[in-house]
């Protein structure tokens, strides 16, 4: 079945009883309106806009091929429990009484229940009588061969020693190729590790045969593919839910920060001009999320134009070029305040690696094949490796802490964010880690 007709049957039908649910609920409510007047389908519009958003975040509705369905149930619960607490909770705070609105018990009662047994036969029925539609991929080979691609439709073979990754990427964007398998004996290390870090930054999936986990398992997430002896590299462990809960909670803690720093933020410019002439911000190009350029912020800590004769240099201890007020501001972090506006700009996280600028990024990239792994998340304000880690100094700086990156990236939660978040203020408070 092609997936685009699977992923409509599977929206419709949960679109479908979602409504059905809705109405009874309206029905049975003592809301004098009709069902089909303009209040109750916009009603009925939101709810289950919610609810399929909801569904979306907890990854509902990925390929038949690609999930286990008891697992899909369980989730399932999880989302209708979430989305129960969030409406149950919207009513409280807006006044709404369910005991008075007879339908809504019964109406959601109606809802799980159905839309359990819908999902048990639909997804069933298509994993169990219909074909799904394998996933075509192109295969790197080295050494051992598996020989067992069940679940895939292999549109070519190239072998490592052979391997051009322009004209790879030609062959997979022309022949529409939705993954790729990797397989090799594990003899060549850097040449598996460099290849996959080319990939990082696109939408491909990759696949490495079992031999290859022992190389790759210091720096990625693996999983098993069901029914295949291949595993799954993950570049990005945290799902759509928590991944939207991260942002949630970015926007509200820097609204929050820049609402209580407001006084100082307006101090502390009053000193940079008092201090040296030049702007009170200072605007510097970095890198973000796979590679997307932005305009990173902050208080300018050195004199106007510090790197006029000397191109891009990292900042070296009693750095001649930072000035009084910067002597001060770089050790407390101060100097990072207006990076909260990249923040609700969406360019940054709280929590994440350091953005680092295009010109340093093209030159380690070069030098450290694995370092273009750091692109794989948002950049933060602080970070695992800004914690454990001072300022870079030299290229073996930049290699420990990109293995704290990593070890981030590849253990990302909420809690690990904010265990991060309060070793930053013990950080800034003992003044570690800066110059």
């Amino acid at each position: 079945m092609i997936r685009r007709t699977e992923l409509f049957i599977t929206i419709l039908g949960d679109s479908l009883l979602l409504s059905f649910a809705y109405f009874i609920s309206w029905k049975a409510s003592v809301i004098n309106s009709s069902v089909i007047g303009w209040h109750s389908l916009l009603g009925n519009f939101i709810i289950v806009a919610f609810w399929l958003f909801l569904f979306q975040s907890f990854d509902l509705y990925e390929p038949r091929s690609r999930i286990q369905l008891m697992n899909e149930l369980f989730k399932l619960f999880r989302a209708m429990c979430l989305g129960l607490i969030i409406i149950i909770g919207f009513a409280y705070f807006a006044n709404i009484d369910f005991i008075k609105a007879r339908g809504f018990i019964p109406a959601y009662l109606i809802m799980i229940s159905s839309i359990f047994v819908w999902r048990f036969l639909w997804r069933g029925l298509t994993g169990e009588y219909i074909k799904p539609q394998r996933e075509k991929v192109l295969i790197f080979q080295n050494g051992d061969i598996i020989d067992n691609y069940d679940k895939f439709n292999v549109v070519e073979k190239i072998r490592l020693n052979k391997l051009n990754l322009d004209d790879s990427r030609d062959i997979l964007n022309r022949k529409n190729v939705e993954g790729i398998i990797i397989e090799s004996n594990g003899n060549c290390k850097a040449d598996i590790l460099n290849i996959i870090s080319k990939f990082t930054d696109t939408e491909f999936v990759i696949y490495i045969s079992p031999k290859l986990y022992p190389v790759v398992y210091q720096y990625f997430l693996v999983q098993k593919v069901s029914d295949s002896p291949f595993l799954k590299v993950i570049f990005h462990p945290l799902s759509n839910w928590d991944r939207f809960l991260k942002r949630v909670m970015d926007i509200v803690l820097a609204l929050f920060a820049l609402c209580i720093l407001s006084p100082t933020l307006m101090i502390i410019s009053l000193f940079i001009k008092i201090d040296t002439p030049g702007p009170v911000l200072y605007r510097q190009k970095r890198l973000g999320f796979r590679g997307k350029e932005f305009l990173l912020y902050k208080f300018r800590s050195m004199i106007s134009d510090a790197e006029k004769h000397t191109g891009p240099v990292w900042a070296l201890k009693n750095d001649k070029r930072i000035t009084r007020i910067g002597m001060i501001l770089r050790p407390l972090r101060l100097d990072e305040i207006p990076q909260l506006f990249n923040v609700l700009k969406g360019d940054m996280s709280f929590v994440g690696p350091r953005p680092e600028r295009p010109a340093f990024v093209a030159k380690l990239k070069k030098e450290i094949p694995l370092y273009i792994l750091r692109l794989n998340t948002h950049p933060g304000i602080t970070g695992l490796a800004q914690v454990k880690h001072a300022y870079d100094r030299s290229i073996e700086d930049v290699k420990k802490k990109l293995e704290y990156d990593l070890e981030y990236i590849n253990n990302m939660t909420l809690r690990l964010d904010l265990k991060i978040f309060l070793k930053t203020v013990l950080t800034v408070l003992k003044r570690e880690g800066a110059h």
